[in-house]
């Protein structure tokens, strides 16, 4: 992705904090939704153990839900904002944040789990070749499965400032260039899906 696209990313996540404070709104989710969504990234495997990765973390929400239901992991999570990753900290010293862009970034680290969550969700011109270059780094430390949540394109009521995907083509990259292993987790939101990909 480019610079000031980054920079754009950055930015405007920065003024939902701003706007909102320590609410899911500041990453652009309902608490209903975001709640939804990380159900269904747990739907990858009957019992999650191990290194997890957060990739895109924001202000450590999926760390605070995995706590909460007393699955314990070893969690470490990444984000491109200073900002949300400084707020992640403070909420939560014991558990390992960064500022990290893995498409800039040399990553040496192994995870059993990585996890993806509404992290591409801003329309920016070519994402669709970022998503595709993020998720190949990815994937190459990842032991057992990744989890990719994302807006579908068969939304028939589209907002001009997000972007959607659509499953079958997300599914077709995942099994030509990630791995065979691809599946769905079952539908909890309207024109939202999460794939699973697994080693």
């Amino acid at each position: 992705m480019d610079s000031l696209y980054k920079e754009y990313v950055i930015s405007f996540f920065d003024r939902e904090l701003q706007m909102h404070g320590d609410r899911p709104e500041a990453v652009r989710c309902s608490p209903q939704g975001q709640s939804l969504r990380y159900e269904s990234l747990l739907d990858i495997d009957d019992s999650i153990k191990g290194r997890v990765l957060d990739y895109g973390c924001g202000k450590g929400d999926l760390y605070q839900f995995l706590k909460e239901r007393n699955i314990s992991v070893d969690y470490t999570g990444f984000d491109i904002n200073e900002n949300l990753i400084s707020l992640a900290k403070e909420k939560f010293p014991e558990a390992g944040f960064r500022v990290f862009d893995i498409e800039t970034d040399e990553l040496d680290e192994q995870f059993d789990y990585i996890f993806l969550c509404s992290v591409f969700n801003l329309k920016l011109k070519d994402l669709d070749k970022t998503i595709k270059s993020v998720l190949e780094k990815l994937f190459r430390h990842c032991r057992k499965a990744l989890a990719f949540n994302a807006l579908s394109s068969k939304d028939p009521k589209k907002s001009v400032e997000l972007n959607y995907l659509s499953s079958y083509d997300m599914s077709e990259f995942a099994k030509n260039n990630l791995s065979p292993h691809v599946s769905f987790a079952r539908e909890r939101i309207p024109y939202d899906f999460t794939m699973f990909v697994r080693r």
